[in-house]
């Protein structure tokens, strides 16, 4: 009985090998799975639950979805044909180096084997967040405590001193005189005989902080390099912070990108920190991206929902903050979706879908998006084409410092064009020649169903301000 518990085992174990999601990273970036190129259409937190929610999205053309580690939740994921990406934070938040190590070794025997894992995910935006943790500890957090001290002294001269040197401290930290500026706070503690609780926060140690996180980030790499060197690991930084510190927190990872959530342009929103704030931040957010490590696939992270439905302490809004917020139209998932891939991202995720009433018109947008990239997706697993490529347009009335950006396919020896305007004020009317363009080619726009017949190497229509457009070749 023995022997048959164990020749089972065997069979099972080897079952489970044998069916293992295969990962590798092509020469031209695009990530290949079981020997297959595939263009990732990847959205955070589904409803794991929900079984036929995973199979909605897998019809539609999502192929990744993030999971918790649960070895359950990610079978039932497995059931609806989706691959998943496991973030290892949980495993790497302790500050005890030998905790961290068994920690992660242990997240890592206990997903690396499972039939649909993909991909492991570093924890999200970690170079920001240091920079988030202690900005707000020091500026917002600390002033606040000492001045609810100060409203306890019975000493008025004693209130007046403390409350003259917090604001000179204040006024260091606006001018980014940080080390000045807990100099004068770290004073005030003195006076009042207490020690603060934020002692080990500092802007004016930044480096400090920075450096401790990245040598976690650095050991968890190589032992996910040991332990899996079969499953790529994957970085979504903030839209913040500079080349630099990318650069250095990037080595961590195979695979980069970031977040960007520009709908609508708000008063009270600036998730895009560029000088651009229109929705074309999301393709100059993609080109900074790569620009980080020209060798590395570069997967966005997108906008899956309203920012005035957002819950929880550091997102919600209320009464009068909600005017103005409105979820993306499809144009404008559309939009950003291709401004991605023109730019040369080889996937696209789609984050906030948690907060997404399923019978809106967003979720409805999300879905038609995604049966989109399905009907290209094959097209858009090839190599890029552009060798040759040139793209002339009209002068417009605008300064003109961004405009149309052309992505062309070879699917089948045929050439499919994929073009976007970041220019917001206006269409554009272009010329795109080509070599995989000859006279007599007929074209196909998908969208507004325009048909062209070349009578030239040169591609030549009109597209609207924000617009998108695929042209396919005519049998």
């Amino acid at each position: 009985m023995k022997r048959i518990n164990i020749i089972s085992l065997i069979i099972i174990l080897c079952a489970t090998t044998a069916i293992a999601v295969e990962v590798a990273i092509d020469k031209d970036k695009m990530l290949k799975v079981d020997g297959n190129r595939t263009f990732i259409l990847g959205l955070y937190s589904p409803r794991i639950d929900d079984f036929e929610e995973l199979t909605l999205l897998k019809k539609a053309g999502f192929n990744l979805v993030s999971a918790p580690v649960d070895e359950s939740k990610i079978a039932k994921i497995a059931e609806s044909g989706l691959w998943v990406w496991v973030n290892i934070h949980s495993a790497v938040g302790s500050d005890d180096p030998q905790k961290r190590d068994s920690d992660l070794r242990n997240l890592i025997e206990k997903i690396k084997l499972q039939p649909n894992f993909l991909v492991w995910e570093m924890p999200d935006e970690a170079l920001w967040n240091i920079y988030l943790r202690n900005f707000e500890a020091k500026r917002f957090e600390e002033p606040k405590l000492i001045m609810e001290k100060i409203g306890n002294l019975s000493d008025q001269k004693l209130k007046g001193d403390i409350e003259a040197k917090l604001n000179i401290a204040v006024n260091f930290y606006s001018k980014g005189l940080w080390e000045e500026g807990e100099k004068v706070v770290q004073e005030i503690w003195q006076i009042l005989g207490e020690t603060s609780p934020y002692a080990n926060y500092s802007m004016a140690r930044i480096e400090e902080h920075k450096n401790k996180e990245l040598e976690k980030l650095q050991h968890a790499y190589k032992l996910l390099n040991e332990l899996d060197y079969k499953h790529p690991v994957w970085m979504n930084h903030a839209p913040r912070n500079s080349m630099e510190s990318l650069r250095k927190f990037s080595q961590t990872a195979d695979i980069i990108g970031c977040d960007i959530y520009p709908v609508p342009m708000h008063p009270k929103l600036r998730h895009s920190d560029l000088m651009d704030q229109t929705m074309a931040c999301v393709g100059a957010y993609t080109r900074r991206m790569q620009a980080i490590d020209p060798q590395k696939p570069v997967w966005m992270v997108i906008q899956g929902f309203n920012w005035g439905s957002l819950q929880g302490d550091i997102y919600e809004r209320s009464g009068d903050e909600q005017k103005g917020f409105r979820p993306p139209t499809l144009s404008e998932i559309r939009f950003m979706g291709f401004d991605c891939i023109v730019n040369g991202a080889r996937g696209i995720l789609f984050w906030g879908t948690h907060y997404v009433d399923r019978n809106s018109q967003l979720w409805k947008d999300l879905l038609t998006f995604a049966s989109e990239i399905n009907r290209f997706k094959h097209v858009l697993a090839e190599e890029d084409a552009n060798e040759g490529l040139k793209i002339k347009c009209d002068e417009i009335y605008g300064s003109g410092d961004r405009g149309i950006i052309t992505l062309i396919k070879l699917h089948n020896g045929k050439p499919y064009t994929f073009i976007v305007n970041e220019w917001h004020e206006c269409g554009i009317r272009y010329y795109i020649s080509s070599p995989h363009f000859h006279p007599g080619m007929k074209l196909k726009e998908f969208y507004s169903g325009a048909e062209l017949s070349l009578s030239s190497n040169v591609l030549s229509y009109g597209i609207e301000n924000f617009g998108v457009q695929v042209w396919t070749p005519v049998d």
